[in-house]
């Protein structure tokens, strides 16, 4: 009975990642902007282009915040992280300054105050670890930069060293190698996150989170590894080039629209992703009860 309902499940979950990216690229093709729409969207442009001067990206807030993070990132680099726990209290009062989200999305604000709350926790932590408090202040340090200097961002000279850390899981011959390299690129991805949510639209961003879960699952074996390289190999040129690549997704703090990644892309990634969680969960239900059948209890084995 249980097997049969693991077999059903699986069957729905395959149907669903087969039909849904019809359906959605059905949905994509008959929502194509009429000539009224076309011309809405260019005059809300030119007004948010009128408005140059309310971009947060430009206010002398977002230039203290941004000052104020560069210094206490030098402090902790340098080993100072009681020089670096001082200038805290000058960035929580930069961060309290008034019409500081004014026009911000809500995501985008959970994305500064989250980065900032978790570096004031490495700050405030019994035992200060110095590589997770130089982790999290570089976070919030690449968040602000995207603020200040949307055109070009510190985070985006992070294309290549992610490149190489996927070569290098692609080449990994044994589990240390894998380990090794899978949890250097999971570092650097996460490092570079909250600035690249800034930038990018959500789809792109919910599409790296089901790749970095994907090798997540890697290091507890609820998947092998070379599930995971495959996958990494047939869809890495897709979302790197939507988080590095030419993009229009890049955007000005809510001033601007966004066209997302396409959906069906999405469905087809994580559809992927929970068909093989799924198959890899029964594989190891099927193995536990043929031992349980076959142990030395049961007297018909």
């Amino acid at each position: 009975m249980l097997r049969t309902r693991i077999f059903n499940l699986l069957a729905v979950l395959m149907l669903c990642s087969i039909m849904l990216p019809q359906f959605t690229y059905a949905s994509e093709q008959h929502s194509e902007p009429t000539a009224a729409e076309e011309t809405n969207q260019k005059q809300t442009k030119e007004k948010s282009s009128n408005k140059s001067t309310s971009n947060p990206s430009t206010s002398q807030e977002w230039a203290l915040v941004d000052q104020t993070a560069e210094q206490m990132y030098r402090k902790v680099v340098d080993g100072d992280q009681n020089g670096a726990f001082e200038i805290l209290v000058q960035l929580e009062a930069a961060l309290a300054a008034p019409h500081l989200f004014d026009e911000w999305k809500a995501e985008h604000i959970h994305v500064i105050t989250g980065s900032y709350v978790e570096l004031k926790r490495q700050f405030h932590a019994i035992k200060r670890d110095s590589d997770a408090l130089e982790h999290a202040v570089a976070k919030f340090r690449f968040a602000t930069d995207a603020v200040t200097h949307p055109d070009q961002p510190m985070w985006l000279q992070y294309a290549d060293i992610l490149r190489d850390d996927l070569d290098q899981m692609l080449q990994a011959v044994d589990s240390m190698q894998w380990e090794q390299s899978s949890r250097k690129w999971l570092e650097h991805i996460d490092r570079i996150l909250p600035a690249a949510s800034l930038q990018r639209s959500p789809n792109t961003i919910e599409m790296i989170h089901s790749v970095m879960a994907l090798v997540q699952q890697s290091h507890k074996s609820k998947v092998t590894v070379e599930q995971v390289k495959r996958t990494l190999q047939e869809y890495e040129g897709m979302w790197m080039k939507e988080l590095f690549g030419p993009s229009k997704d890049l955007t000005t703090f809510s001033m601007d629209q966004e066209q997302p990644l396409p959906m069906r892309a999405i469905i087809w990634l994580t559809g992927i992703v929970t068909v093989t969680l799924a198959y890899v969960a029964y594989q190891k239900y099927r193995d536990d009860e043929e031992q349980i059948r076959s142990g030395p209890w049961n007297p018909s084995a």
